[in-house]
């Protein structure tokens, strides 16, 4: 059972206008006996309310040891903005572009092994792959087209030309195929032979059907289990050869590990800084159809730190800040075929979507319950890669 209500403490660095933000929940009403104050260090805020105590980190250093006012006696809710005691930076801001992708090719070792992160498993053994290779991103078969139908000072357009294009390995319908030894590496996947894979079985949607599951059962989609525990880790292509893994379902014997939050908040940001669309439905994959509600999600800040009571610690947590809601599927569907859309839809495993949503569920927990809700949105927070292997 949890225990009395108590205080919780929210703080989010703004290094745009160089402040911190810091936002307070009190279990009863505000009075003369409430104090907030900073330390003389400039790095921790506690507040004392009735019997209570509580203190937080402060994700940047502000300005010399204060009390800080407290204007409105009888609120359950409280918050001040700190200005940052550091002279301001010349470095410039982080670039969308520019964002660490969990488990680049550069941060991974040839050789590595991949486990099953659920139970342990081996899923690709060590020196199987001799290579990793990162993929390009989403678009580069339409650029390429677009840039040979449309190249500088050549106007013809040479049917024959296009048609070569996927000839040459870039046209918009072609794939780039897994190769022995080599791992392709996605924003949130691995792309690898399936011969090169140990300890997987395939589940095709009749298989589903036949058991019972065919309103769950994905359509033209094969997903691949861990053979022991069953766990789903990827998708076999239509090829047959070739296998996706999906990077926050595996493990290698270095650390840290990819989470699925890392993993949803590099995909987030990789369609802003592709696209410029801040706003995305995230569907099941595979499911055209998918009964049960959407999730939508408004990329609302893409460079916050924070730290939080309820998270314990004194370490500052990197993530981006979403405004998310649920919608329909008719909605959804208004939504992307407006001529004026500004939102992308992302695929995701079904049993991923349903993670994602637990993840922003617990997230809003970590904020002031005043800051839980913008209109009809509820805010979230999902962490952003940081480790290197």
């Amino acid at each position: 059972m949890s225990g009395p209500p108590r205080i919780l403490i929210y703080a989010e660095l703004l290094s745009n206008i160089r402040q911190v933000s810091v936002g307070c929940s009190l279990p009863s009403p505000c009075s003369a006996t409430t104090k907030a104050d900073v330390s003389v260090d400039g790095l921790t805020l506690t507040i004392r309310h009735e019997d209570d105590q509580q203190s937080v980190r402060l994700p940047g250093r502000v300005t010399a040891s204060q009390t800080l006012p407290i204007h409105i006696e009888g609120a359950l809710g409280i918050s001040w903005r700190l200005p940052l005691a550091s002279a301001p930076s010349t470095m410039p801001l982080p670039r969308l572009e520019a964002q660490a992708v969990p488990w680049s090719a550069n941060e991974l070792q040839a050789g590595c092994a991949m486990n099953c992160r659920s139970c342990g498993s081996v899923i690709l053994p060590k020196g199987v792959v001799k290579v990793w290779k990162d993929l390009p991103s989403e678009n580069w078969a339409e650029m390429m087209e677009f840039w040979h139908c449309h190249k500088p000072h050549s106007h013809d357009h040479d049917e024959s030309a296009e048609g070569d294009l996927a000839g040459r390995g870039y046209g918009a319908n072609s794939r780039i195929s897994a190769q022995a030894g080599v791992g392709f590496v996605d924003l949130t996947s691995f792309l690898s032979l399936d011969k090169d894979c140990t300890n997987l079985s395939t589940r095709h949607p009749k298989d589903l059907v036949n058991s019972g599951h065919a309103d769950t059962a994905p359509k033209n989609r094969a997903a691949v289990h861990c053979s022991t525990c069953n766990t789903e880790l990827g998708v076999l292509h239509e090829d047959l050869v070739s296998a996706t893994l999906f990077k926050w379902q595996l493990s290698t014997s270095a650390q840290p590990q990819p989470s699925l939050a890392n993993c949803v908040s590099s995909m987030l940001m990789a369609t802003l800084a592709r696209s410029g669309c801040s706003k995305s439905i995230i569907t099941p994959a595979g499911d055209p159809s998918p009964s049960g509600p959407l999730l939508h999600i408004w990329l609302f800040n893409s460079n916050i730190s924070f730290t939080s009571t309820e998270l314990g610690g004194d370490d500052s947590v990197s993530a981006i800040k979403v405004l998310y809601r649920m919608i329909g599927r008719d909605e959804a569907d208004r939504i992307s075929e407006t001529l004026t859309s500004d939102v992308q839809e992302i695929s995701l495993p079904r049993p991923a979507v349903e993670g994602t949503k637990g993840l922003l569920q617990q997230s809003s927990a970590l904020l002031p319950v005043r800051d839980r809700q913008f209109k009809e949105w509820t805010v979230g927070l999902l962490e952003k890669w940081q480790g290197q292997i």
